[in-house]
């Protein structure tokens, strides 16, 4: 039976989490399977509303924490799972779902799942992306405007009142105690081999028998 090494990563909203998540997509390839807290975003009726009448997406209680963790204890078990594939805004998209299959790796990627205790429990490696301010503040207003249709005023509210407040409660405390602090302003290759020679060495031999 294979007792999967799990990875968490995190970081600011335009940190550059997605850019790692497809780097260790690259060099681990069927090895792994990658897991998105963002997918399990509740519906927009029951999202909590701020005194601008904007949805927050921005708090832990905008997910289905529950449904994510016990997802995660079936991949653990080496049982695949159904997700829907949350579409971010996009409330009259078609319903979209996916089966994740199970791997010796699971790579645990999001916002809160460091602050989610029954997930950061499960956890053997945490990873913090960092990036400048201000270059993540650019990356997710382009982002909101040309992949989301966020009008840039809203864009820029939820920059303020949700995303700031969302990464220095529930974020950033979690950074002294991650094992590796990514500068995420250069090649990706040094941190990617970081990462690799890590589970190398701490992964569990029903991992290391098949990678």
């Amino acid at each position: 039976m294979i007792e999967p090494f799990v990875m968490g990563l995190t970081g600011l909203s335009g940190a550059g989490k997605t850019y790692y998540v497809d780097a260790l997509k690259a060099a681990l390839g069927k090895n792994v399977t990658v897991v998105g807290f963002d997918d399990y975003y509740k519906p927009l009726e029951m999202q909590h509303i701020d005194a601008h009448g904007e949805a927050n997406y921005d708090l832990p209680s905008a997910l289905f924490s529950e449904r994510f963790h016990e997802d995660l204890m079936q991949l653990l078990a080496f049982k695949p799972v159904l997700i829907k594939k949350y579409q971010f805004e996009n409330y009259d998209a078609p319903e979209q779902t996916e089966i994740v299959n199970p791997a010796p790796i699971l790579l645990v990627e999001g916002l809160f799942v460091m602050d989610y205790e029954a997930v950061d429990s499960l956890l053997n490696y945490r990873i913090f992306v960092d990036c400048d301010m201000e270059l993540c503040f650019n990356r997710r207003i382009e982002r909101d405007i040309r992949e989301r249709g966020i009008p840039l005023k809203r864009s820029l509210h939820q920059w303020e009142h949700h995303v700031m407040p969302a990464y220095n409660n529930h974020i950033l405390p979690h950074k002294e105690r991650c094992d590796l602090v990514i500068e995420n302003n250069g090649p990706a290759d040094e941190n990617i081999a970081t990462i690799l020679e890590h589970i190398r060495t701490h992964a569990h031999p029903s991992v290391l028998a098949v990678l």
